[in-house]
């Protein structure tokens, strides 16, 4: 739905950090990939600098046949080259329009819902998901462009967009990700292990779905090294058919269980403000805050340093001035004149952010939630990939920049250790490869459901695992990654 020219309905603009441009080069490829038909409606539902219009225009699609919204008012030539609608919100105008399309491509914002303007978050956050519920503001501003696509999509339509990585492993799209494979004839998707856009650190993807409704669908997955070959083998499937990719978890399953049958997997205490509630030993001191008024953490992927954390390590980690107590007073520390001081100080003066969302929805503000006894944590960033730091210091937890893991009761700890080192396994890491979001620096990005889905080798109940794991994680922490597997084979006797 088009803006009013007055100033009072003048749709806000969103963030510019959502604006990411695509190339001619790889918009082409793409649109070459979709392919075109005599009578095929196109739609681009974010049209930006209509990238994608030109690419249809070199393929020979008039502008009757192509429909382009864009929520910038400013207008381009582009606009020429399709029926435009300019100073429109897709997330609102579908709601409108009878319009329906065999070909939608595009490259949709890449922003978190929360952080749209409130004009345009209502829509987006009022978006369907498919099981019929808003999607709310935790979601991306991505995963409502495509949602929104499918509905405005025809019976053998096609689709091609560019998405974060985080499409294929972040909880809110599983219900998306399940759809479509059940929905369409064949999905090919291309992950560049190198980011697209110099301004997005993230790991992309281009997602190309073929006959919609015409499913189940056969799944196809590349990885690539760069743009240039992304748009070769772009070029060299165009209008090709795919074929299932074959996948294996390398135990036959009667022997295996998922890491999500065996513990739980979340994310540790969200602050909110990490700079108000994270403290050094140094800083704990200058401001005279007593023991009993923080919780010993762990706040960073360097502070697992082996296979197990206990009173000593951490205690090594406070004498290094890291971030290892998080602030949040009991009743009892509350009339500490040093803890009075801290809860009153302004933001200004190095006092917390009240009106941070996290923070500004607890009551009391000023205590985390944290989680329950873990049994350890993961980072779910490194360059080692996933592995469990075991936590022998009672009390100790972790904030939200790691993950805390604990085993269901009946699994003692000698097994939990098993498992462990099955997480280590080959057939484990084969797995781990194709999950995780890979950023500029070579690391990835391992979700706590897609951790879950990890398939593992049952370890017997008759040998001490401990010793095999504190020699695996030692291995692995070096950089000897075939030695910490060797390990893990051999102490699960699979060598």
């Amino acid at each position: 739905m088009s803006g009013s020219n007055g100033r009072r309905n003048r749709t806000p603009a969103p963030p510019k950090s959502c604006k990411v441009y695509t190339p001619l080069s790889l918009a082409q490829a793409l649109v070459n990939a979709l392919g075109d038909e005599p009578t095929a409606r196109w739609l681009e539902p974010a049209h930006g600098h209509g990238v994608f219009l030109r690419a249809l225009r070199n393929i020979g699609v008039p502008k009757t046949r192509i429909k382009a919204i864009d929520l910038e008012r400013k207008t381009s030539p582009e606009d020429a080259l399709a029926r435009t609608s300019r100073g429109t919100d897709f997330l609102k105008w579908y709601r409108l329009t009878l319009e329906r399309f065999d070909r939608i491509v595009g490259n949709p914002p890449y922003v978190s819902i929360s952080r749209l303007p409130l004009a345009l978050q209502k829509a987006a956050a009022s978006v369907l998901d498919l099981n019929g519920k808003p999607i709310g503001k935790g979601a991306n501003a991505w995963y409502a462009f495509v949602l929104v696509s499918l509905q405005l999509l025809n019976k053998g339509g096609s689709f091609g967009f560019l998405l974060p990585s985080a499409a294929e492993y972040t909880d809110y799209s599983r219900g998306l990700r399940e759809s479509v494979g059940k929905s369409f004839r064949t999905l090919d998707i291309y992950r560049c292990r190198r980011p697209l856009f110099a301004d997005v650190q993230e790991g992309t993807i281009v997602a190309i779905a073929r006959g919609y409704k015409q499913g189940p669908c056969a799944v196809c997955r590349r990885e690539v090294h760069n743009l240039n070959q992304l748009e070769r083998l772009l070029r060299r499937g165009a209008g090709s058919a795919t074929h299932p990719c074959r996948r294996s978890t390398g135990y036959p399953r009667p022997n295996t269980k998922t890491l999500g049958e065996l513990a739980t997997i979340g994310l540790g205490g969200v602050t909110g403000d990490a700079s108000f509630f994270l403290l050094t030993e140094e800083r704990r001191k200058k401001l005279q805050l007593p023991l009993d008024s923080l919780a010993p953490v762990v706040s960073r992927a360097r502070h697992l340093q082996a296979a197990v954390i206990d009173r000593n390590r951490w205690n090594a980690l406070r004498h290094d001035n890291q971030r290892v107590w998080l602030f949040g007073p009991p009743d009892k520390a509350l009339t500490n004149v040093h803890v009075e001081d801290y809860l009153r100080r302004k933001a200004s003066d190095g006092g917390c952010r009240r009106s941070n969302y996290k923070v500004s929805i607890r009551d009391p503000w000023y205590r985390t939630a944290l989680p329950g006894d873990p049994h350890g944590f993961i980072s779910g960033m490194s360059q080692h990939g996933p592995w469990i730091c075991f936590s022998e210091m009672k009390g100790l937890n972790a904030t939200n920049t790691l993950y805390v893991i604990k085993f269901h009761d009946e699994i003692d700890e000698n097994m939990r250790f098993g498992w462990a080192l099955a997480l280590l396994t080959v057939a484990a890491q084969r797995q781990i490869r194709s999950l995780g979001r890979r950023y500029a620096d070579g690391l990835r990005k391992y979700e706590p459901s897609g951790l879950k889905q990890i398939r593992l080798v049952t370890p017997a109940n008759d040998f001490s695992y401990r010793p095999s794991y504190v020699l695996a994680v030692e291995a692995l922490l070096k950089g000897e990654r075939q030695k910490a597997h060797m390990i893990a084979e051999k102490a699960l006797g699979r060598r």
